[in-house]
């Protein structure tokens, strides 16, 4: 009897070895997420407040200067005023994506459906990005399928952030006097976007991680090309909530392509984020 209650003691205390072994490694595991989202968090605060402060900078130092020289010479006022335009966009468009990717980490996204005009949101989108294009001097070669004028049935708001994102980044990552191409197929049901760059291009490894949040190819004071380290990010998540596909294709040195589908949505159609999301866990799409 007493050998049966010893053998069955060792039993527990061995389950309950093991329990602890899993529970410490469990335990570690997550400091070792926390202590990494921490870092993150710490690392895009850093860099946020530069890519607030520079443009914003700037502004100030435009502004003053076009105060200064109003009525000096007007054509210098022209070319400041323009600049002055330009940096303001910059700034709007950061912030734009900090606020979208606030709001999805706190899970108060709602997809509010209606008649959108898609081939008018990328006209629109290419009219603000023409003085960025238009300074590197790409060509841009817009092909439409399908009854472009006709509306479609999704969320306007978060399609054009989607938009906005892809293509920005495309011209961002377009060498000089190349071409981008637009694409757009679209029925009553489906719609299907696709932006060609000529950029560097993606290897495997950087078509893993490029959606991760904060995350960005280059790091430091070293980066060629701004950016928050959002906007992919965004695109990823608010593909998800209208229930499309996004996909690239892609070689290094050859450019991208990346391939947004999304279905209609059911008229009345008004979901909310279904869930929190929290931006320092790291998740690969």
């Amino acid at each position: 009897m007493e050998t049966n209650t010893n053998r069955s003691l060792q039993k527990k205390i061995e389950e309950l070895n093991d329990r602890v072994e899993r529970s410490t490694l469990e335990l570690e595991q997550l400091s070792s997420k926390l202590l990494d989202a921490e870092s993150q968090r710490s690392n895009f605060l850093s860099h946020i407040l530069n890519e607030i402060n520079n443009p914003l900078t700037s502004i100030l130092g435009l502004t003053k200067s076009i105060v200064d020289s109003a009525y000096k010479d007007p054509e210098l006022v022209r070319k400041q005023a323009n600049l002055a335009y330009e940096e303001a966009f910059e700034l709007d468009y950061k912030m734009r994506n900090v606020f979208a990717a606030a709001k999805i980490e706190a899970g108060s996204v709602m997809v509010r459906a209606g008649n959108v005009n898609v081939e008018n949101i990328i006209d629109s989108i290419l009219q603000d990005l023409h003085f960025k294009y238009s300074r590197k001097h790409l060509k841009v070669e817009k092909s439409v399928e399908g009854a472009s004028e006709a509306s479609f049935h999704t969320d306007g708001s978060l399609l054009h952030t989607i938009l906005l994102n892809l293509i920005g980044n495309a011209v961002e990552f377009s060498p000089p006097k190349q071409v981008l191409k637009v694409d757009l197929q679209l029925s009553s049901a489906r719609m299907l976007f696709a932006i060609t760059d000529e950029g560097p291009g993606l290897n495997e490894a950087d078509r893993q991680t490029i959606f991760g949040r904060f995350k960005q190819l280059e790091e430091g004071t070293t980066k060629t090309h701004p950016g928050t380290g959002l906007g992919l990010s965004i695109i990823r998540e608010y593909t998800d909530m209208l229930g499309g596909e996004l996909s690239i294709k892609s070689r290094k040195e050859e450019g991208s392509t990346f391939i947004l589908v999304l279905p209609a949505i059911s008229i009345g159609t008004e979901l909310e984020n279904p869930e929190e999301v929290s931006f320092g866990e790291e998740e690969i799409f």
